[in-house]
């Protein structure tokens, strides 16, 4: 598994494209690259995982099968241990923008590069999750980032999960950390925060809570970080001839949308309706991922047969 913010200059086509990386995206990159098939994921976010990663990893989910009272970004880490045997390739920081007709397969466009594929994999869930911006241009507003920034001193603005792992990552690389939020209570699993307040009692982390909205650390900053959630945006998608209806894309029993080789798993899917429940997103995945599979490669069955009657090996062949 590759994981890569940057677009390399030249990228050859996958026989599958996934768009989104929440659970739906991963488990049907997981199901098509258990098929054979190569496998391209575009993720709009610096991290893999969706709502899961993005709104509420502190939070415990309940009804994923066989992971009773499982932290939300403990299913997300999981879902990508699962990927790790494949060659998939994963570019984060990556927001599709585009769907064209190429060739026998499709065209994904993304800011900074195009993407060809036999079939394509909506798993977009309610859009990309992108930061409410800051008032301060200057401010990082999305973690983690890319690369994380070297800086004596670093002011954190924000309550959510983010928030607390960041003010623990740069406290932890040696950082000077002030950490505010307008409220009293910062979010986080019981591990973080227990952490967190240990490092403020030990002097490593300022805490201000609740803190007026113009409070500045002092001295200064060398790095500004508000962190505040997320907002869903499906504008770039909505242009795509799917026959939209409201914000779900209408799809058949396997998946496949009014476009051929076009599939739709997860929340974006009318398949499911109002049930947006986690277990369906798995279970849409998987059919996406087969019936797809049948598509660019017709001499692979829909009908994947049990994995219990395969192994795969640690270079990610199957046998």
């Amino acid at each position: 598994m590759q994981m890569t913010s940057t677009p390399p200059p030249q990228h050859g086509p996958t026989d599958i494209l996934i768009i989104g990386g929440g659970p739906a995206g991963l488990y049907a990159a997981f199901y098509a690259a258990l098929r054979g098939l190569s496998v391209r994921l575009l993720e709009a976010r610096p991290e893999l995982g969706g709502q899961l990663a993005a709104l509420y990893p502190d939070r415990v989910v309940y009804d994923v099968p066989a992971a009773p009272a499982a932290y939300a970004a403990d299913i997300v880490a999981q879902l990508v241990r699962q990927l790790e045997p494949f060659d998939i390739d994963i570019r984060l920081n990556t927001l599709a923008h585009t769907l064209e007709a190429d060739g026998a397969g499709w065209r994904v466009g993304t800011p900074g590069a195009s993407y060809s594929a036999g079939a394509v994999i909506l798993a977009a869930g309610m859009g990309a999750l992108l930061p409410r911006l800051a008032s301060n241009a200057h401010s990082l507003t999305d973690w983690p980032p890319s690369a994380v920034p070297a800086a004596p001193s670093a002011w954190i603005q924000g309550g959510v999960p983010q928030a607390t792992r960041a003010a623990l990552e740069l406290a932890e690389a040696g950082t000077r950390v002030t950490l505010s939020h307008r409220r009293a209570l910062f979010r986080g699993t019981p591990a973080q925060l227990s952490r967190l307040e240990t490092l403020r009692q030990h002097g490593q982390i300022d805490v201000h809570a609740p803190a007026a909205a113009d409070f500045a650390p002092v001295p200064p900053a060398d790095l500004n970080i508000h962190l505040n959630g997320y907002l869903p945006d499906l504008s770039p998608l909505l242009p795509w001839p799917l026959g939209w209806q409201g914000e779900y894309v209408p799809a058949e029993g396997s998946g496949l949308t009014e476009l051929l080789g076009v599939y739709v798993a997860g929340d974006l899917s009318s398949a499911g309706g109002a049930f947006k429940l986690i277990a369906l997103a798995f279970a849409q995945a998987a059919l996406c991922a087969n019936h797809a599979a049948h598509h660019v490669r017709p001499e692979l069955r829909v009908k994947p047969g049990h994995s219990s009657d395969r192994r795969i090996t640690p270079k990610g062949e199957v046998v």
